[in-house]
């Protein structure tokens, strides 16, 4: 299955950043969690009860204490043990390596300026990630770009999304979904974001 549909059937990815706020997530209806905070042991409990759940789990590979510093040697660990469904991390190295053993790979570009944004294009198109996710994720201009020059790539929008208004603005930019760590915007549906359809 490609990563759009793991991740477009519902627009709002939870941002977990601290493991205790797992089942929070759960409850919330989201059908994806994205893992930015914690311990390895943190991670393979939460991991463990989002599948149960029948939810998906995504670690943020630089976020996670004791994963952090660790290669490509984590990955085998990850599908293994953890039992996660994809990473994310801005490694652009560590993208085929996970695609390889059947993790999603998502890479992760924090947009500064127009260099960055030209370099992160570049990089994505000649790498060919499962998932682009791009801070932050209210600058419209920088997700339309995206959506436009990558289209069969999903664009995941992260960092400073606070409003209903600030997701459908980024929606109707192109994004595929957006990663949220505010717990009050975690059950929003499409049709919460767009009542008249």
């Amino acid at each position: 299955m490609v990563l759009l549909h793991k991740i477009g059937q519902k627009p709002v990815i939870a941002a977990v950043r601290n493991p205790n706020d797992t089942e929070k997530a759960l409850e919330s209806g989201v059908d994806n969690l994205f893992f930015m905070g914690g311990s390895v042991k943190e991670m393979i409990h939460a991991v463990k009860i989002t599948s149960d759940a029948g939810k998906n789990a995504f670690i943020h590979l630089d976020l996670i204490r004791g994963l952090s510093s660790i290669d490509k040697e984590v990955l085998p660990f990850i599908v293994e043990y953890m039992g996660a469904d994809g990473i994310i991390t801005p490694k652009s190295h560590l993208i085929k390596d996970a695609q390889k053993i059947g993790l999603y790979a998502i890479l992760h570009f924090f947009i500064l300026d127009s260099l960055a944004l030209e370099n992160a294009l570049k990089l994505a198109t000649k790498i060919k990630p499962d998932g682009i996710e791009l801070m932050p994720g209210v600058v419209e201009k920088v997700v339309s770009r995206f959506t436009e020059e990558l289209p069969d790539i999903p664009v995941i929008a992260s960092g400073l999304i606070e409003t209903v208004e600030e997701v459908s603005t980024i929606l109707h930019a192109g994004a595929t979904s957006l990663s949220i760590s505010n717990p009050s915007l975690w059950p929003l549906s499409f049709k919460d974001i767009h009542p008249s359809n």
